[in-house]
């Protein structure tokens, strides 16, 4: 049995499904929304449901009990009320890593992300980090993943830049739009999951995953433009400018594109090295421009 904190998120939908079609025994750690736990069996008939949050221990817990694996997957974007980077990435992970600890379960996955590191300058960057160190100390036969940002069916950030980009009369770009992302593919990432499950050697190991392109961000606006014959002009908003706006409607609008951590994000780049994930899991990652209509 292999739970899946996180399994009706984005990455956890494709991983359990994946999973599933490979015939392994799926457990999935869900929030209560009685509606959502009905939907999601009957689109995965066969996993079961395990109602309960990162932060209760006790749900936690019994949902390890009786794993061979874990993977943990649950993260925050963007902080909400009774959900703080803090309380997501960190806290939640002291709670999977303890339950592993007690359930005597030692092989965990653990999702962090590209630029994650020891004092960034995003709040996101810094929990994810701090989230690194706890899986680190923990003595489990653990795998850390960093992603760069991921795309595919379900993903929000392309939609969102359909969505700017068509409703309104000009397509804001934040600074210069030249920082660096590397976007990955959903089914990409999925595939060094399953590989690292099988692998014992990828243990105490961290692996950077991107795609096989890097883009600045206006690259990206302008690659869903091109794809949805969407002609709207663009300007370029100063960032000095943007801080107080995105600060004010970020805290004031949830539906607000961008929040200040992500402006934070989106003026550095965020690329790697991805030769050790073609070595290790045998995964030659395809481009964005083949899954834009995903």
């Amino acid at each position: 049995m292999i739970l899946v904190t996180g399994g009706t998120g984005f990455v956890g939908r494709h991983l359990v499904a994946r999973l599933v079609d490979a015939g392994r025994e799926v457990r999935v750690l869900a929030r209560r929304e009685v509606r959502v736990l009905a939907r999601r069996e009957a689109e995965l008939p066969g996993v079961e449901f395990v109602p309960g949050d990162i932060g209760d221990s006790s749900a936690v817990a019994a949902a390890v009990r009786g794993c061979e694996a874990v993977v943990h997957l649950v993260g925050a974007i963007r902080e909400r009320r009774g959900a703080s980077f803090r309380g997501v990435h960190v806290r939640g992970t002291k709670t999977v890593v303890r339950a592993c600890q007690e359930a005597g379960v030692q092989r965990l996955l653990h999702m962090s992300a590209l630029g994650a590191r020891f004092r960034a300058r995003s709040r996101y960057h810094r929990t994810k980090w701090r989230a690194e160190e706890v899986v680190r100390a923990s003595g489990l036969a653990a795998t850390v993943f960093r992603p760069s940002v991921i795309f595919g069916a379900g993903n929000s950030f392309l939609p969102q830049v359909r969505a700017v980009a068509r409703r309104t009369p000009l397509i804001p770009i934040i600074g210069d739009g030249m920082r660096l992302f590397q976007p990955v593919w959903v089914e990409d990432v999925v595939s060094c999951f399953v590989g690292a499950l099988d692998d014992p050697s990828t243990a105490g190991r961290a692996y950077e995953l991107g795609g096989p392109e890097s883009y600045g961000f206006e690259q990206l606006v302008d690659l869903v433009a091109e794809a949805e014959e969407i002609r709207t002009p663009k300007v370029h908003l100063p960032v000095w400018l943007m801080r107080p706006v995105v600060g004010v409607m970020g805290r004031a609008f949830s539906s607000f594109p961008v929040t200040s951590d992500q402006l934070t994000m989106l003026l550095e780049d965020n690329v790697c090295n991805i030769d050790e994930m073609r070595a290790t899991f045998g995964v030659e990652p395809v481009s964005i421009r083949d899954h834009l209509a995903d």
